[in-house]
């Protein structure tokens, strides 16, 4: 006869060892962040201000992180709290870290004469991109107290190899990645997300205003207060930058750089290339059906907006079966104004309600 004691060990141990399973199963699961270096702890010296005159001190500072750098001549801040000169009374305002204790700061644009270049910060990533694998990628924002304009351009841009201090005014490539949102929080942080499809062997991004200074003047800046904006500088914090992919797709991703023209189901010609990378998607993952879903925003009749947007998705599913997509695997629908994820009430938000989602299913 067994040992009453034993056995009741035995199931104890049992019981453990699933918990054990299933908390290293759920360890798993959490997506890993593929950005090196994405929350600035890690460093070879205190950013420390110097007795250099001039920019000398600030281009240090730049300096001293690892896995990070400037792509062209700017030369973005890094702020950490061991810096007792400078921190917390940081010349553009007080923000503690969104967690740890250093982030960075970057001058992406100025109304004035002597705005030069504008300033961007890039970062390594882990392992080269596979192609056609779908990341979502988040970070966090937070105006300067001394800026008194705020942009709605900021982008990423992804690139195989590392941009090593181009003698230019801006980064004039095309973001891969943008968001449409006023950044204009000067106390807290506010999350930055999108998504973004790997064309393969990516290795770094960049993240900034690729705006020229007169096409963010005209389409996207916000006048905080008029009284002060004359040569200021529109100047954000960051901090904790995140890459990771997304394999599960519920929730639908939405591209960047799809366009239709205003009140048309026409597509912006750029727009293809984004097409094409859900083309990718669908040839490197033969088992995924693809579901396209229109919105618009509340403008104008239900009816004229419900039509709108059924034809939007099926012009991205008419192009994606001429490129060879089986027809069986693609399903479009319009939703009209139905949904929103931003508010009706201000131009921006009925910007991000005019969009068409993409969702995968196996």
């Amino acid at each position: 006869m067994l040992n009453p004691f034993f056995m009741n060990n035995q199931r104890i141990m049992f019981k453990l060892s699933g918990l054990i399973i299933l908390i290293f199963c759920s360890f798993l699961s959490v997506a890993q962040n593929l950005i090196l270096n994405g929350d600035f702890e890690e460093y070879t010296k205190c950013p420390k201000s110097t007795d250099f005159p001039g920019v000398k001190c600030f281009v240090e500072k730049s300096q001293v992180l690892k896995h990070v750098s400037n792509p062209n001549q700017g030369t973005f801040d890094f702020i950490h709290t061991c810096d007792e000169e400078d921190y917390p009374r940081y010349r553009w305002g007080e923000e503690p870290p969104q967690s740890g204790e250093g982030y960075v700061g970057i001058a992406v644009y100025q109304d004035g004469f002597f705005f030069i270049e504008g300033e961007f910060v890039q970062l390594e990533i882990k392992e080269p991109m596979k192609k056609g694998a779908i990341f979502q990628f988040e970070m966090y924002l937070s105006l300067g107290d001394k800026s008194y304009t705020a942009i709605n351009s900021l982008g990423v841009c992804f690139s195989d190899s590392l941009v090593q201090q181009l003698k230019t005014k801006q980064l004039l490539f095309k973001p891969d990645i943008i968001s449409y949102d006023f950044y204009e929080n000067k106390v807290g942080w506010k999350k930055y997300t999108g998504d973004y499809i790997a064309k393969g062997g990516e290795k770094y991004i960049i993240i900034g205003n690729f705006f020229s200074k007169n096409e963010t003047k005209a389409n996207h800046i916000k006048i905080l207060d008029k009284r002060q904006v004359k040569d200021n500088y529109v100047y954000y914090f960051i901090d904790n930058i995140s890459l990771k992919q997304d394999k599960y797709l519920s929730n639908g991703i939405t591209l960047a750089n799809l366009n239709f023209i205003s009140g048309s189901a026409d597509l912006i010609k750029n727009s293809y290339s984004e097409l094409d990378k859900l083309i990718t998607v669908l040839q490197e993952n033969s088992s995924y059906l693809i579901e396209i879903n229109g919105y618009t925003d509340n403008k104008g009749e239900e009816s004229d907006n419900l039509k709108l947007s059924e034809d939007r998705a099926q012009v991205v599913a008419e192009y994606l079966i001429e490129k060879g997509i089986d027809t069986l695997r693609i399903k479009s629908t319009g939703y009209g104004s139905k949904k929103p994820i931003a508010d009706n009430n201000t131009p921006e938000g009925r910007l991000k309600n005019r969009r068409v989602e993409f969702v995968f299913k196996k």
